[in-house]
């Protein structure tokens, strides 16, 4: 070839190169932007919520604290309901107790730990009240007396602290960090400290929330507590027990539209059916010597946070739990006022845990107003309960 044949080959050459990569590159772009075109049209989708364990029981609220018909307005810092609900939730399941032989010899070895025992040191007779539900009862001292259910362990002590000298003259209270001190003395006696009890709800709660409360003081007239903010006229102390938060990510919908999906940080607090009590509640008092708790309801339910499958179940928005509410469908579960209108000032999930045994671990939208109002509305949609 000569050398303007090769030169003119050359041009050749690179024209079709640059066409080559020209159409390369049109078909590039051509395909991202039909991509981005059939992702408006048919935007990705997540799978729905599994419902592993199928449809879920209702939750056993307890009745209403307070009855009649309510009027709602929403007065939250913004004016508006929240918008960033997941469209599901996480449903644990609880750890069921079973029976077995040594249920009673080791409820036996607890209370006489913690003193229920005769003057020979020996441990007092139980009564059988029936199904797993056994007491022992002391003739002397605060003459206490503890009812235990054997395979679940919880339990309810009583006492007749409010007109026992003892604990009437104060003497050995202490103040409230000595009361959070005995009740974990108490419960460690009696090996019944649960791993997932957050002490901190206790001794520094957040400020910012209302659901749990410090050490309360009480003084002692005519047989009841009275509320008292002096420790130097406190003659009892309650100390209430929370479990820790329900921390995890979840991946999810935003208001049930599963199209635009994210991460969600949920961090759900586990609330009682009288806010901002506890089911586990103690009564320290002053005792010969030391302080004392005095009376106590224990009534703890342990949840499996590590279960064979994760389940997840749809959750109503905020707007459809705030309807069911007006429609008289939640649960009250405080209120201090008289009036019937309410306003809203919080809106959130939690979890709730009541006295009744569950299976499983269920969401709420609690629902906070004026005058110390709680009210709960289960989370989970309706067609995912039955």
């Amino acid at each position: 070839m000569s050398l303007h044949d090769t030169a003119e080959f050359g041009k050749k050459a690179a024209l079709v190169l640059g066409i080559g990569f020209g159409v390369i590159i049109f078909i590039t772009i051509s395909i991202k932007i039909g991509g981005f075109i059939s992702a408006i049209l048919n935007p990705p989708k997540i799978a729905p919520a599994n419902q592993a364990y199928g449809k879920l029981p209702t939750i056993p609220f307890p009745r209403s604290t307070a009855n009649g018909q309510f009027a709602y307005t929403i007065n939250t810092l913004n004016g508006a309901l929240p918008q960033d609900f997941p469209d599901r939730l996480i449903v644990y399941p609880m750890v069921i107790n079973q029976p077995n032989l040594l249920n009673l010899n080791n409820t036996k070895n607890k209370v006489a730990a913690i003193g229920f025992v005769d003057d020979t040191g020996s441990p007092l007779h139980e009564i059988p009240l029936g199904g797993p539900n056994y007491e022992w009862a002391e003739q002397t001292g605060f003459q206490r007396k503890i009812v235990y259910d054997i395979v679940s362990q919880n339990f309810t002590m009583t006492s007749n602290y409010l007109s026992s000298l003892t604990a009437l003259s104060a003497q050995f209270l202490g103040d409230q960090s000595n009361a959070v001190s005995t009740v974990q003395s108490f419960l460690g006696t009696l090996n019944s400290v649960p791993s997932d009890i957050d002490i901190t709800l206790t001794q520094n709660p957040d400020p910012s929330t209302d659901y749990t409360t410090t050490p309360q003081l009480y003084s002692i007239n005519n047989g009841q507590l009275t509320p008292t903010t002096s420790l130097s006229n406190a003659q009892a102390i309650r100390v209430d027990l929370y479990q820790q938060e329900i921390d995890y990510t979840l991946t999810a919908g935003q208001g049930q539209d599963l199209t635009h999906f994210q991460d969600f940080d949920m961090k759900l607090p586990i609330l009682y059916p009288h806010p901002p009590y506890s089911t586990m509640d103690f009564i320290v008092t002053s005792g010969q010597g030391e302080s004392d708790v005095t009376s106590a309801v224990y009534n703890h339910q342990t949840i499996n946070l590590q279960p064979d499958t994760q389940a997840t179940y749809p959750v109503k928005t905020a707007q459809q739990a705030f309807d069911d509410l007006k429609n008289g469908k939640g649960y009250i579960a405080a209120y201090n006022g008289s009036g019937n209108q309410i306003q809203i000032t919080k809106v959130y999930l939690a979890y709730y845990l009541g006295t009744i045994q569950q299976n499983y671990l269920m969401p709420v939208v609690v629902f906070e107003g004026q005058d110390g109002f709680f009210a709960y509305v289960p989370a989970i949609t309706d067609s995912a309960t039955q």
